[in-house]
């Protein structure tokens, strides 16, 4: 399986060469040259799978067997900095680099990243939206050279990896649904998706370009860029990010559309180099009618306000005692407004732990774990990026100065991917 850009000015690379990367040389973003189809027999055995067999069996489709293990990682996105940190804490290859909007995420959100209190562990409070943030960590990924001195990566949905794991998501889930695989033709289940960069949807869509019957549902919060896309063709930023509960989907710029619209234009990477430099250009963009035809019969759409989502939140504790993040109770918005007329599955990203203020403008008790509890009286540790600073020029230094620190105390050195004894970098947003 070789790996090409959206636009079309790179190299094909192997996954090695895309997993150890971010944007693509062109600003693209990767994508299999070869999207694979399975058939019915395929879909049965995969039935009874638990759900590691399904992400080992589905990503051996894109992985090939003789790939060395590393330790590596790279970024994340949305609510899930903290579990970037997590896997790597304590790591001696291994150094991450986390920007977070200062006061854009909950406070426990903010307190589960910068407790983390480790020599490899880089946290940022940037004074800036999610689409912010992305901007210097697309500069570095985008410096070539800078990236393959320092071994940057990124683990959030610029990754393809990423991308590729969550497709096993849309597998599990339908054949949770599905009432039964011996129809003909297989039964469809809807599988609605809390949507902010739009990582998510794009596993939805190649699971189906795969072949599973689903129908896939994009619900996003007031920041509605994608519903207006799918809705009227209208790819155009709003004049500011609005802050809503669902602070993970808080976002106006939500890259991986281009990888949407390319699977959906048939690979057509000319087309995509066009529409997304006149994007980039204007923020604005208005799709061919035959591009925007194919995603409304692609995708369905929706958009919740945080009136919405706390009614979501409030029916689902009324009717199931169950508490549902704002982001999960995105999702639950857009069911209780539909007619059971198929069988149907809501994503749900989060706990409702994190997110105590939206639990309580519900009208309901926030359910708090002792060790969620135990954050607020722990040291914390970041570095401000205060507005008019250069970031990506912060970053540079901080990632140098850590390069050097390390060969001065006879760590490992950096060299080239694919050698022994590297040390890797982690650049992630939350």
């Amino acid at each position: 399986m070789k790996y090409i850009s959206t636009r079309g000015g790179t190299r094909a690379v192997d996954f090695e060469g895309t997993l150890f990367s971010g944007y693509a040389p062109d600003g693209g973003l990767f994508m299999p040259q070869n999207i694979p189809s399975l058939d019915r027999d395929t879909l049965r055995r995969w039935s009874s799978l638990c759900y590691r067999g399904l992400v080992k069996e589905l990503c051996s489709l894109f992985i090939p067997a003789n790939l060395v293990p590393r330790n590596t990682l790279s970024g994340t996105s949305g609510d899930t900095g903290s579990s970037a940190i997590e896997s790597v804490r304590g790591q001696k290859n291994m150094d991450i680099f986390v920007l977070l909007p200062k006061g854009l995420c909950t406070q426990i959100q903010e307190l589960q990243m910068t407790t983390v209190i480790e020599d490899n562990v880089h946290v940022f409070a940037a004074h800036g939206n999610s689409d912010e943030i992305d901007e210097p960590i697309k500069e570095l990924l985008a410096d070539d050279d800078f990236a393959r001195k320092y071994n940057l990566m990124s683990l959030n949905s610029i990754n393809w990896s990423r991308i590729m794991v969550q497709i096993a998501h849309f597998f599990y889930a339908y054949f949770q649904c599905a009432p039964s695989l011996d129809t003909t033709p297989l039964p469809v289940v809807e599988i609605v998706v809390p949507t902010g960069g739009g990582g998510n949807i794009t596993a939805g869509c190649i699971a189906q370009k795969m072949g599973l019957p689903i129908r896939v549902v994009a619900v996003v919060n007031s920041n509605d860029i994608i519903h207006r896309t799918v809705q009227h063709g209208d790819f155009s930023v709003a004049e500011s990010v609005k802050a809503t509960l669902a602070s993970a989907m808080d976002i106006q710029e939500p890259y991986n559309v281009e990888r949407i619209l390319w699977l959906l234009s048939g690979c057509d990477s000319s087309l995509i180099k066009t529409l997304m430099e006149r994007f980039s250009a204007s923020k604005r963009l208005t799709l061919p009618e035959d591009l925007h035809r194919k995603l409304s019969e692609t995708l369905q759409s929706c958009s919740a306000s945080d009136e919405d989502i706390v009614g979501a939140m409030r029916r689902c504790w009324e009717e199931n005692r169950y508490l549902l993040c704002p982001h999960s109770a995105v999702a639950a918005h857009y069911h209780y407004s539909q007619p059971d007329s198929i069988p149907r599955c809501c994503l749900a990203p989060a706990s409702a732990a994190k997110f105590q203020d939206a639990v309580l403008r519900a009208g309901l008790v926030p359910q708090i774990p002792p060790e969620i509890t135990a954050l607020t009286t722990m040291e914390t540790r970041s570095t401000p990026l205060e507005r008019g600073q250069d970031w990506a020029q912060v970053l540079r230094g901080r990632i140098g100065a850590v390069a050097q620190q390390w060969e001065a105390e006879g760590g490992c050195q950096f060299a080239p991917l694919g050698q022994h004894g590297i040390r890797g970098q982690v650049v992630t947003q939350t």
